[in-house]
């Protein structure tokens, strides 16, 4: 029986290839991109992190109330004392920074690297793919240099080599043996590639040393809040015996909220619900498209319940056609996905998702076919149904001609009606995003990023050991950028802005009379520079001057400060020759400078107060290296840059070579996804409803043609026919779009976090949205309108 009615089903959609068509590429469209959203949101939101019992993982960070810093790193020294003390963690450990020059094995590299407690691949539950984890007793400062590889390095660099465990590689000028390799789940933790024991040693370090990222598994049976109690109770205790932390205290943050930002978990349930919206418009398009068939196989159907099929036999057959639409229009659709997650896994900007890529895995696949086959049910239920309640003898005797059913005909209204209120809502979305973009790309950077190239450099302690034989190298290579034709300047810096380098905020104040109250402090971004760096980067100097050699050995020391920490601390007075003081060291710095604030960190951070220290007094173990262009591409230049490098040392690789365009584009990178992916979804809701309004008017002119015709003969003008139709079709869109704009009201603060220097009920974008959706819905609607006005009433009622 059921093939039966397949046969039949296949024939009768053959029979109708334009309807089987849009219906068809309609739905592959809905399910397609449906399922590659639902695999984003599926290998972010949904997967387990790869980790056993990844909920009993949490992170250990600082916070300080009173200098307004939260989730900051920990102090060495803490670190210790909660190992030692606390009772609801079943293994604590701790991953501090690192950088390795690859030597000795072909052309040099830069690799990033960490250094992790032995415990830590024992408290992560995870083992080496090859070789061994590191073993107690080997973070001891006399022990053997051990090292352990990430496994996608060792494949990309040593061709998956099975000798090079036990083997050894040169690290900054060191002899490692190489114990282990790493599984992506490492790589995913630490965002690194080459791992090293970490040294603590207790008597070289200081309680406000924060350094490191802990990180602990809870015991079976404790609950965050307890963990974050006991805490608690164990920081009070730390703060009476050490002083110097009465402001400090700690915040438990879970595995998950550390991958997965508040904001972009917004993002993705609001990408997901979005092409929910158009997966719907598709269904009731397609709706639509079977209600109108169904009414010109009215006579077909009569037919065949006056040889006696029944009304169950009936909804049976009409819902096998509709599954079987389904069927193809989600292979298809499917197809379209398996596409589309490649392309995202090759295009997705780095860092916009804390996955390396997405997975096509055996649930996305069963959503796929669960989506399929309620599409099937949801389009093909209520025109099957309606089908079915046909009134025998009327159809007959009408011969399947005639007005419109009132039943069917709200049916059909109510489904674009529907269309145009979600088309609505995606408008909206997409057209606060987009004005949000746009105010994100004209912000004030508070530096020029046109025709710069960045590059890292990290000289090994081995071979340059600290600044007094650091500063001298990368004296050597500005003034060695400096002579290639066509460079207007270099500079170096610990962290160009946006960039990938070493930056970080410490806790400063005035030392003397302030405008904030006596022993507070504000956090304060640091950046270690050359005294080309304002030059080249083009950052304004508003006061004083910049450094100069004759600084470097200046007691006290000088630094340069933004206008932001200069009003913050004397408002509109003079801050050249005021002091300012860092907290965790006490060191006193002497202003000589006021510098243009910059957006250090991201286009949507507004520019936070930074001070700038003399790079030949704070060199970084990891530089950026900074190089303007008068003309042309930057990247032109690498090849030169390379070979001044080169002849320089040999073995100094350079990494993370980005143009400054490049890095800010980055940074509005998920912004620009988020309005292009709701853009392109509003834009593909928007024309499916315009058609919904075009195919539902143009199928209620053929079928009131005899009434047109008779009214049209009795002396109704063109115009007033025109208006009929036209006032029909407008009415079902002005309904639709005041619903839309009232569920857009209602769920704006969905988007609240993911916009920029908009409100989520900013009226212009609504007046705009119903402006455009009106304008369009009414094109669609003057269309079969001018063709009912031109109807010949004589043929007309001849057909009849």
């Amino acid at each position: 029986m059921l093939l039966n009615d397949l046969r039949f089903a296949l024939r009768t959609l053959i029979k109708t290839p334009v309807f089987t068509i849009a219906a068809v590429l309609t739905l592959a469209l809905g399910i397609g991109a449906t399922t590659a959203i639902f695999s984003v949101v599926n290998a972010v939101l949904l997967r387990s992190l790869p980790y056993p019992n990844p909920d009993r993982l949490v992170f250990i960070n600082e916070t300080n109330n009173r200098l307004h810093i939260q989730n900051y790193a920990s102090s060495v020294l803490n670190y210790l004392s909660w190992k030692e003390s606390a009772q609801s963690f079943e293994s604590m450990g701790a991953i501090g920074g690192g950088s390795f020059n690859l030597t000795g094995r072909g052309e040099p590299e830069n690799l990033s690297g960490a250094t992790i407690t032995p415990s830590l691949f024992r408290l992560l539950h995870v083992q080496p793919v090859r070789g061994r984890a590191f073993r107690d007793g080997e973070d001891a400062p006399a022990a053997p240099p051990v090292a352990i590889i990430g496994e996608a390095l060792w494949k990309r660099r040593f061709g998956a080599d099975e000798s090079l465990v036990g083997g050894h590689l040169t690290l900054n000028g060191i002899d490692f043996t190489v114990v282990g390799i790493a599984p992506a789940s490492l790589t995913q933790l630490t965002n690194s590639d080459v791992w090293i024991p970490l040294t603590i040693d207790p008597a070289h370090e200081f309680r406000l040393n924060h350094v490191l990222n802990t990180v602990a598994r809870m015991k079976p049976g404790v609950s965050p809040r307890q963990a974050q109690a006991e805490m608690d109770a164990l920081v009070s205790r730390l703060r009476q015996q050490y002083p110097e932390l009465r402001d400090w205290g700690v915040s438990l943050v879970t595995f998950f909220r550390t991958f997965v930002s508040e904001q972009l978990q917004t993002a993705l349930l609001v990408l997901l619900g979005a092409v929910l919206f158009v997966l719907l418009i598709a269904c009731a398009n397609v709706a639509n498209l079977m209600l109108s068939r169904a009414a010109a196989r009215q006579s077909e159907i009569a037919v065949r319940t006056a040889m006696g099929a029944g009304r169950a036999r009936l909804v049976r057959q009409l819902l096998t056609e509709s599954m079987l639409l389904a069927v193809c229009g989600g292979a298809a659709g499917i197809l379209a996905a398996l596409g589309t997650i490649r392309l995202m896994n090759r295009g997705l900007p780095p860092n916009v998702i804390p996955v390396p890529t997405i997975p096509i895995d055996v649930s996305v696949l069963l959503f796929a076919c669960a989506l399929t086959l309620l599409t099937g049910l949801i389009f093909g239920l209520a025109p099957a149904w309606d089908a079915s309640r046909a009134d025998l003898a009327t159809v007959l005797k009408q011969g399947g001609r005639g007005g419109v059913g009132s039943a069917r005909k709200v049916t059909h209204r109510l489904l674009v009606s529907g269309e145009l209120a979600l088309s609505t809502v995606l408008l909206i979305g997409a057209g606060l995003l987009i004005q949000s973009l746009l105010r994100l790309e004209r912000v004030t950077l508070g530096f020029n990023p046109a025709g710069v190239l960045t590059f890292q450099l990290t000289p090994p302690a081995s071979k340059y050991e600290g600044a007094a034989k650091q500063w001298p190298l990368y004296r050597s290579v500005i003034e060695a950028l400096e002579t290639i034709p066509g460079v207007r300047g270099a500079a170096i810096s610990s962290a160009v802005p946006m960039g990938a380098g070493t930056y970080t905020t410490t806790p400063t104040n005035p030392a003397g009379p302030s405008l904030i109250p006596p022993g507070d402090a504000i956090p304060v971004d640091w950046r270690a520079v050359s005294p080309s760096y304002f030059r080249t980067m083009e950052v304004p100097v508003l006061r004083g001057r910049i450094f100069a050699e004759q600084d470097y050995t200046r007691k006290p020391p000088v630094t340069m400060i933004s206008q932001k920490v200069a009003r913050r601390f004397w408002g509109d007075d003079d801050p050249i020759g005021r002091v300012v003081r860092l907290t965790s060291t006490g060191r006193e710095w002497t202003v000589i400078g006021v510098v243009g604030d910059v957006r250090n960190t991201a286009l949507a951070t507004d520019p936070a107060p930074a001070i700038y220290f003399p790079a030949a007094v704070r060199v970084w173990p990891a530089m950026d290296v900074a190089v303007r262009t008068g003309a042309g591409k930057p990247e032109a230049l690498l090849p030169a840059v390379r070979q001044k490098i080169r002849e320089i040392d040999a073995e100094l690789p350079i990494a993370t070579v980005r143009t400054m365009d490049d890095w800010v584009a980055n940074s509005a990178s998920a912004s620009r996804l988020n309005a292009i992916l709701l853009g392109g979804f509003a834009g593909v809701a928007l024309l499916i409803a315009a058609i919904g309004v075009y195919g539902v008017l143009s199928y209620s002119v053929n079928r009131r043609l005899r009434e047109i015709g008779l009214r049209m003969a009795l002396g109704a003008q063109q115009g007033s026919v025109l208006g009929l139709v036209v006032r029909e079709g407008m009415t079902v869109v002005v309904l639709g779009i005041v619903i839309g704009l009232g569920a857009a009201f209602a769920i704006g603060r969905a988007l609240s976090t993911l916009l920029f220097e908009i409100r989520p009920h900013d009226p212009t974008t609504f007046a705009l949205v119903a402006t455009v959706l009106a304008t369009i819905a009414f094109i669609a609607c003057v269309l079969p309108a001018r063709r009912a006005a031109r109807v010949d009433p004589v043929v007309a009622l001849r057909e009849e």
